[in-house]
């Protein structure tokens, strides 16, 4: 069997000196989409954070592509921070234009000013927002917010996406590309994915593999509420 993409065990997250997330397992294989599932409240948006490398772990490991990524207070290497691209449920977007926060992390990576803003396009395009480009980000509706960050985070071609709440505020016509997206994204360019979603449906509209979280602990699967 070959090694998962993304790793996670025995992690233990504590806020405000409280636990919140106790995640005995939990592996993301290559080009796998993994939809975590949960209501409000329920340790989501904390444990894509986790894998993001963005918290301070109080227990467990946390390895991409089989190599160390996280673990206690260590920040993530660098070099395979690089191998994820995460959409937080509230994106942070500049008081800049949508094409100067698409190709943000381009810029970052040294890629040059034409190839940046000749990828940044073909991504926005394909979001069906390239109209918005010259827009101030930060000055558009929730729903072209998010798409924004989803296109900032697509055009760097990473591997392994971590997104949270991606479809939350999008119409149905929107939420509906979206998701033919990331299907794509696994079906045929291979992309590992873990994704939360209170989107019922999401589960059987994609190609996953589903793993419940109730106050900040998977659930076995088949067990109910």
């Amino acid at each position: 069997m070959s090694e998962p993409f993304l790793s996670i065990r025995d992690l233990r997250v504590r806020r405000g000196g409280q636990p919140v997330l106790h995640i005995d397992e939990l592996s993301v294989g290559r080009g796998e989409l993994v939809l975590l599932c949960g209501e409000n409240g329920s340790g989501k948006s904390t444990l894509i954070l986790a894998a993001a490398g963005l918290l301070d772990l109080e227990a467990g490991t946390i390895h991409l592509q089989g190599k160390p990524f996280h673990r206690g207070t260590a920040p993530a290497p660098m070099q395979l921070r690089r191998r994820l691209a995460l959409v937080q449920q509230t994106p942070y977007l500049f008081a800049t234009s949508v094409l100067r926060n698409t190709t943000y992390g381009l810029r970052l990576r040294g890629v040059p000013r034409p190839q940046r803003r000749q990828r940044a396009r073909a991504v926005l395009e394909q979001l069906g927002i390239a109209h918005l480009a010259g827009r101030r980000a930060d000055r558009l509706s929730v729903g072209e917010q998010k798409l924004v960050a989803l296109a900032r985070a697509l055009v760097l071609d990473c591997p392994g996406l971590l997104l949270d709440e991606v479809t939350a505020s999008l119409d149905e016509v929107v939420r509906e590309r979206v998701l033919e997206l990331i299907r794509n994204l696994v079906e045929r360019q291979g992309v590992s994915i873990l994704m939360a979603s209170h989107l019922e449906r999401a589960s059987a509209d994609l190609p996953a593999r589903r793993a419940d979280i109730h106050a900040g602990r998977l659930r076995p699967p088949g067990t109910g509420s």
